[in-house]
């Protein structure tokens, strides 16, 4: 069993931290804060039926960040010794004071420390980091790699691979914030390989989440994921290719929501909002979506990887309607762009370790339900694609431009289900594909257990969600008509 989680306030009281605040603010900086972070990760992988490599490592540290207008220093200190700390804190407040002086920003007070007192979203009790001990996760593995090869004899290679991360973190600044909080994430992967003559399919399935132990035993078993995986490998065998062109596109509920999540979700963060580099700035309350169309941003889901208590800033989470009804009713905050743009945070300020600034980012983020069946949306298509799962996605947020993976798909023939296709791609801008939604079912389903999000060499995790939606018209990439 992993080692318990230290308490931080133990390893930086509140004298010290106000004392590194001070410091940090010594340039010049108008704001101050810290954060400080003890975190355990652990991973294994098993392929050829080998366990192949594991790991475990503890992240033990401090950041400390000076803010004078739109400028930030940053520096961080491994481990808690006072004497890196206050160092840390000087080069911050230096690189701050170096700053133009039209950049500075206004000094008061530093206020007392207190708790939000915001509270959790969920409760693990047993988490599956500190409650699996090595042993019963390399069990899983094995568990994993037997039931896959089970299914089929077609599958011939399969890689299982568990990951968990127990997380402490401590934050404090000058405007009085004293946060503490605890995170606890794990996620199973399973990757099977299907041979069948020269064709060789691959697919792949995940389940976790900021779950309990028992959760690999009740909910999402490891047996479960892999005939998940290698049921989907020896389907694509079968599969055919897609036909190029436009046409309706029907995206599944659950993990679906990575569309929403790449090609809206990225062009609302505060940044490139302050900025104007997203084609959002400038649509505040103008229809950016069909109408019926919701779409949030919420840490508050319970048990997925998105969601937290504070964010990474302090900032307890919450529910953030970014549109309404099809209107673009709002964005989304960290403590610096919405400090500069007079906007409260959201809870959106989140880092990837105690060695990286603060960033703007999403949570879980998803389409509402609507009013429609599932089976109906699919009634109503003549020929088009049905696209039950989605791989990975990239969107450009200065012109909304996006590309995805239709790792597995269907065709659709008079409202039915037909073949399944392999190697479609998603294609357009998102400033018009919310526009083509014509159905929003009354499914919804969000995805915690897998996600995760990269932005400026942070990677972080997050939850995708929406029920069935369609698109009169995607652009999809295949074989030529």
């Amino acid at each position: 069993m992993d080692t318990p989680l230290p308490e931080l306030s133990t390893l930086l009281p509140r004298e010290l931290a106000e004392e590194i605040l001070a410091l940090a603010r010594a340039g010049g900086a108008g704001f101050a804060d810290l954060y400080a972070e003890h975190a355990v990760v652990s991973g294994f992988t098993l392929d050829e039926q080998r366990l192949k490599s594991a790991s475990y490592s503890v992240l033990r540290g401090v950041g400390v960040r000076a803010i004078r207008g739109e400028a930030t220093g940053y520096a961080y200190a491994d481990g808690f010794s006072p004497d890196g700390l206050r160092e840390a804190a000087r080069v911050a407040a230096r690189i701050a004071r170096d700053t133009p002086p039209a950049a500075s920003g206004a000094r008061g007070m530093p206020i007392a420390f207190r708790a939000s007192g915001a509270p959790p979203p969920f409760l693990l009790r047993d988490p599956a980091t500190l409650a699996l001990n090595e042993i019963a996760k390399v069990e899983l593995l094995r568990r994993a790699d037997q039931a896959a090869r089970a299914l089929d004899p077609r599958v011939r290679e399969v890689s299982a691979s568990f990951g968990s991360s127990a997380r402490s973190f401590l934050v404090a600044n000058t405007d009085g914030v004293w946060e503490e909080d605890r995170t606890h994430l794990s996620r199973l992967v399973v990757t099977a390989l299907a041979l069948d003559g020269s064709e060789r399919q691959e697919a792949f399935a995940a389940g976790g989440g900021c779950v309990e132990a028992d959760y690999y035993a009740r909910e999402r078993t490891p047996e479960s994921v892999a005939l998940e995986a290698a049921s989907g490998a020896v389907l694509l065998l079968a599969a055919h290719e897609p036909e190029a062109g436009s046409y309706p596109v029907v995206v599944c509920n659950g993990w679906g929501g990575v569309m929403v999540h790449e090609c809206f979700g990225h062009s609302m963060e505060g940044d490139t909002i302050r900025r104007k580099t997203s084609i959002r700035a400038t649509q505040l309350g103008s229809p950016v979506a069909a109408p019926g169309v919701t779409i949030v941003d919420s840490g508050l889901v319970p048990w997925s990887r998105g969601s937290f208590r504070v964010d990474d800033e302090g900032t307890p989470a919450q529910r953030t309607v970014l549109v309404e009804d099809g209107v673009l009713v709002g964005y989304l905050w960290d403590r610096l762009n919405g400090g500069l743009t007079g906007h409260a945070p959201t809870g959106n300020g989140r880092r990837a370790s105690y060695r990286d600034y603060p960033l703007c980012r999403m949570t879980n983020t998803w389409i509402e339900p609507g009013p429609h069946a599932p089976e109906a949306l699919l009634a109503d298509v003549k020929r088009g694609l049905y696209c039950k799962k989605l791989g990975g996605g990239s969107v450009n947020p200065a012109d909304g431009n996006f590309s995805f993976q239709v790792t597995e798909g269907w065709q659709i023939e008079d409202g039915k289900l037909t073949h399944p296709v392999r190697n479609a791609t998603l294609t357009g801008n998102g400033n018009d594909a919310m526009l083509r939604i014509d159905g929003v079912g009354s499914d919804l389903a969000i995805d915690g257990t897998t996600g995760s999000c990269g932005k400026d060499g942070q990677w972080k995790p997050v939850g995708v969600g929406q029920p069935t939606v369609r698109f009169t018209g995607i652009t999809v990439g295949g074989t030529a008509v």
